[in-house]
């Protein structure tokens, strides 16, 4: 399999490649790292889409999807995300290799040129604003997705139970910034945000995919832009209570999140995504096993870990009547976990099923960025096939030692209330 091969081009950029001849496309991306505050975060969240469906060359939908259709079907796209108490904005644009266009063109180049196009020439108005149209269309779909995640109700489960957890922080806050922070946006100070972002932000480059990209064309273009911020995960904290909110919806059935902290140093979050995949994160694990499928409690019960926050999520579709008795067989099995009750056969399938999901990175150039995005906060990065090394070799113990070091914090539960209409 390929690598994922750094370039440091100052020290604000960096540029990843990963070129391997096996993929059609290539995929160019351009990530901006800031830090999450309450402040910024709705006018950052609302500049990827605003600025990446047309530019000062391309000024309107249809010459701008025309350019894309020229380049055989290109596609742009845009995305903002949360990883640790950092908001990412990431603009991205993929098509066919260079080998597939029929007159030989370099769509590498030419892909390439258009990402800069919306990054460095964004459309504005003769008032030097981002267009009035351009700009209420975009918060009017920002206000939906906003929307739509409070309909989806563990996305919104979570959501809750991530902002009681860090409760007064800002790894709490929505990368989207809230509701009303959104409707108060103004095209005056979205404008501004975008110049703020290109000075203040990190940006790590992705290349990607059947291309050879130049090092030194990306480092002439981003030579005035970033700032070198220094990206690590949440600091632990202990928790000196549990805290718990109970919420009240019209649902048929109820949701429930239970977060804690997670104790270990960077060179252990193999071992910690190991033994939360032991606790519920594969079929064989003692969630599924026993909660879900032996005692019937729940209509799932999975566990996550969060590695740059530092947080453990187990969440589970239960019915009313059976919170209580969901939460306390959930807590059972860490605790059992703890005790070392852990058998080599429960070890060796989740180690597996991990290991099967690493060896499929290098098949998605999605994933090849995924990974290296995730591994970002780290002070010695791992490629997937050394964390495949490293996942084998962990204990029965060492996984028992682990579990021990996940501290509750907080639950969250929606609870289904009278269904009405």
């Amino acid at each position: 399999m390929s690598q994922l091969i750094t370039q440091r081009l100052s020290d604000a950029v960096t540029l990843h490649t990963f070129t391997d001849p096996r993929f059609k496309t290539i995929k160019v991306s351009v990530n901006m790292f800031l830090p999450l505050e309450r402040s910024t975060a709705a006018r950052y969240a609302i500049l990827p889409g605003l600025v990446g469906q047309v530019t000062r060359e391309y000024p309107d939908y249809t010459s701008f999807n025309s350019r894309l259709a020229q380049l055989y079907g290109a596609s742009l796209a845009s995305r903002v995300q949360k990883i640790g108490a950092f908001q990412c904005l990431t603009l991205s644009a993929e098509g066919i290799s260079s080998r597939y266009a029929l007159d030989g063109e370099d769509m590498f180049a030419q892909l390439t040129d258009l990402l800069f196009s919306v990054l460095f020439h964004p459309l504005k108005d003769q008032e030097g604003l981002f267009p009035r149209d351009n700009f209420l269309q975009k918060q009017r779909q920002l206000l939906e997705q906003i929307d739509a995640e409070f309909n989806d109700k563990i996305q919104y489960t979570h959501r809750r139970s991530e902002e009681l957890l860090f409760q007064g922080r800002n790894a709490g806050l929505s990368s989207s910034g809230s509701r009303e922070d959104v409707e108060a946006l103004d095209r005056e100070e979205v404008t501004a945000a975008w110049e703020e972002m290109l000075s203040n932000a990190r940006f790590e480059i992705y290349a990607l995919g059947d291309c050879a990209p130049d090092g030194e064309m990306f480092r002439d273009r981003f030579a005035s832009v970033g700032k070198p911020i220094v990206t690590a995960p949440l600091a632990f904290e202990k928790p000196s209570e549990i805290r718990r909110v109970v919420e009240e919806q019209p649902l048929s059935q109820s949701k429930l999140s239970m977060a804690y902290r997670a104790d270990y140093a960077q060179e252990e979050k193999i071992l910690f995504w190991l033994a939360a995949a032991v606790l519920g994160g594969v079929p064989s694990s003692k969630l599924f096993q026993n909660v879900r499928e032996k005692m019937s409690l729940c209509y799932y019960c999975s566990a996550g870990l969060h590695q740059n926050s530092r947080a453990l999520y187990i969440e589970s579709g239960v019915e009313t009547h059976n919170l209580e008795r969901a939460e306390e067989a959930i807590a059972d099995q860490l605790r059992a976990l703890q005790r070392g009750q852990l058998t080599e056969d429960e070890l060796l399938s989740a180690k597996l099923a991990l290991r099967n999901s690493l060896q499929g990175v290098g098949d998605s150039l999605y994933q090849v960025e995924a990974w290296g995005l995730g591994q970002q906060f780290s002070g010695s990065p791992l490629s997937p096939q050394q964390a495949a090394q490293q996942l084998m070799t962990y204990t029965a113990e060492q996984v028992v030692e682990a579990a021990g070091r996940f501290y509750p914090a907080s639950v969250f539960t929606l609870k289904g209330g009278e269904l009405h209409g």
